[in-house]
């Protein structure tokens, strides 16, 4: 794999960026920061669960140990809701610290995790499911 962090590590550091930038007011910011937050978890519990059911790896840097092609439920409008969940947590944040910087933050957050986490992943996935991984990857978006 081409990442040398963890999501979860990259969603942390991105968390301590937004938090350094200078506040500048964002109107409806509490509503939507518990907007995001709620979409976050949501997002997360659909995305997660079909992993448990059909037990196999969330480990983002061992998607060759993927036993099961998932392509039901949140998974048909998203290939990726799990980082997706880290973005919703990731505005939510934004709002809440009223950091409008930080949504530069995220975009940043969002181009690594697609350069050196998805298409890796991905490239991955293919050579395990092939046609079925390409067919669902023609059918469904990386985020929305």
């Amino acid at each position: 794999m081409e990442l040398k962090l963890p999501p979860p590590i990259l969603f942390l550091l991105a968390v301590v960026f937004i938090y350094g930038l200078p506040k500048i007011a964002l109107p409806l910011a509490n509503w939507l920061s518990y907007l995001f937050i709620f979409m976050g978890i949501m997002i997360a519990i659909a995305s997660l669960y079909p992993f448990y059911q059909h037990k196999t790896t969330i480990n983002p840097h061992r998607p060759e140990q993927s036993v099961h092609l998932i392509t039901y439920g949140i998974y048909r409008f998203s290939r990726n809701p799990m980082y997706l969940s880290l973005v919703c947590f990731l505005l939510a944040f934004t709002f809440w610290q009223q950091q409008a910087l930080g949504f530069l933050v995220i975009i940043g957050f969002m181009a690594y995790l697609n350069r050196f986490q998805i298409q890796p992943e991905e490239r991955i996935l293919e050579q395990k499911f092939g046609q079925d991984f390409l067919q669902y990857q023609q059918k469904v978006r990386r985020w929305i």
